[in-house]
């Protein structure tokens, strides 16, 4: 069985293994791809990092579901790791638009952003999980406080929801019409939420 510490730590060095095979996967398809405007590239890029921010959105909000119904002492020790993960993949979303995409053009940007609305919920989602990350070491949790910091960090569930809207409006400027994407993310996400609404009633031990 692993301890805490040990179960940390090994869960930190996989979460990079999604973002470095992507790294390969790219430079195998195109070694400039960041310099060439290469849609494959840049489709790739955006469509995997996206998928692994929502990965590690909903592994880290099913810690607690999953604590409860376990009791084990390492879940609580991954819960930051997966956590932050989840930060990594969504700025890794972004800088795959903005730097394979746009190429660190802030007019193109400006201009798809007023083409294309569903940008906004997306990055407002990634500057509600700044402060998160921020705020996600030992020091800062004494330093706010356990109320306040536990409040802080509820807006994970406002930027879950707000990447969620970002994928359906994607999907709809697309005329996806099944809005399967859309599902993928909306349906774990409200599975999550209603499971943190449950609590699960321990039966009380016998006095031996």
């Amino acid at each position: 069985m692993l301890s805490p510490r040990l179960a940390k730590v090994v869960v930190s060095i996989l979460c990079t293994f999604p973002a470095l095979d992507l790294v390969r996967v790219l430079y195998l398809h195109n070694q400039h791809f960041i310099r060439d405007y290469d849609y494959e590239a840049f489709t790739l890029a955006v469509n995997v990092s996206g998928a692994w921010a929502f990965v590690f959105l909903f592994l880290a909000l099913a810690c607690t579901p999953v604590q409860r119904l376990v009791r084990s002492g390492w879940i609580p020790a991954v819960r930051r790791p997966l956590g932050l993960a989840a930060f990594g993949y969504c700025l890794l979303h972004f800088l795959a638009y903005f730097v394979v995409g746009q190429k660190l053009n802030v007019g193109f940007v400006i201009e798809d952003t007023l083409e294309m609305k569903s940008r906004i919920p997306g990055w407002l989602s990634l500057l509600l999980l700044l402060p998160l990350a921020l705020t996600s070491t030992d020091g800062m949790t004494r330093l706010l406080g356990g109320k306040r910091w536990k409040l802080l960090h509820r807006l994970v569930y406002l930027a879950t929801a707000l990447a969620v809207l970002h994928v359906y409006m994607v999907d709809n400027e697309h005329g996806i019409g099944d809005y399967h994407v859309t599902l993928y993310a909306l349906v774990p996400f409200v599975i999550l939420m209603l499971l943190r609404l449950v609590r699960f009633v321990w039966p009380k031990r016998a006095p031996s």
